[in-house]
């Protein structure tokens, strides 16, 4: 009978002292107004909103302050595409191998000037502040402006990436149902859809 009672009360006095101090805190319920919802934030940081500069408090603010300290500096390097070469390894397979020009290096001055003007672009065709838009776009230097353009602008960006498919597409469209930003080469595509 005593082996009876040990098996019984051991796993349970196991169970309650792994439970006590395994427990991990991963998160704290935050009250961050708008919409109604449960938020989760790290538990190790007080405060919502951490910084390394003090008038820094969004992306478009930092992207600013990175543009203002590194104004000559380069940022974004493109490669013009020469051509395309379908090479054979020594196994049988085919492969692509393309070849690229030398890089084109814009500075963080010229692209705030480019995100600026694009922002401005937006404003004037009517695009008010807290909209959504669609970048669809291979990832590159406009995709880059765009995405930069749209945070000055405080506008969520919803990315739709230029891989996907005529049905895919029409889709991501549909549920966004916002301004898309078109940046692809593939404008048939895209004026199907839309």
């Amino acid at each position: 009978m005593n082996a009876y009672i040990v098996g019984l009360i051991v796993p349970l006095v196991i169970l309650l002292f792994r439970n006590s101090t395994n427990r991990k805190r991963r998160g704290s319920p935050t009250d961050v107004g708008g919409d109604p919802g449960y938020t989760v934030r790290n538990h190790r940081f007080a405060s919502v909103l951490s910084s390394a500069w003090e008038d820094v408090t969004t992306l478009a603010e930092m992207f600013e302050h990175s543009c203002r300290a590194h104004h000559g500096k380069l940022l974004l390097g493109t490669r013009e595409f020469i051509s395309r070469e379908m090479e054979i390894s020594s196994d049988g397979r085919t492969f692509e191998k393309l070849h690229h020009g030398e890089y084109k290096w814009v500075t963080y001055g010229a692209v705030f000037e480019s995100v600026s003007n694009f922002a401005s672009g937006l404003a004037n065709i009517g695009h008010v502040r807290e909209e959504r838009a669609a970048i669809y776009a291979e990832t590159r230097e406009e995709w880059f402006i765009a995405l930069q353009a749209c945070f000055r602008r405080n506008v969520t960006v919803v990315t739709m990436y230029a891989s996907l498919g005529e049905e895919a597409l029409c889709h991501s469209l549909n549920e966004v149902r916002s301004l898309c930003i078109s940046l692809f080469p593939n404008r048939e595509l895209f004026c199907e859809c839309y």
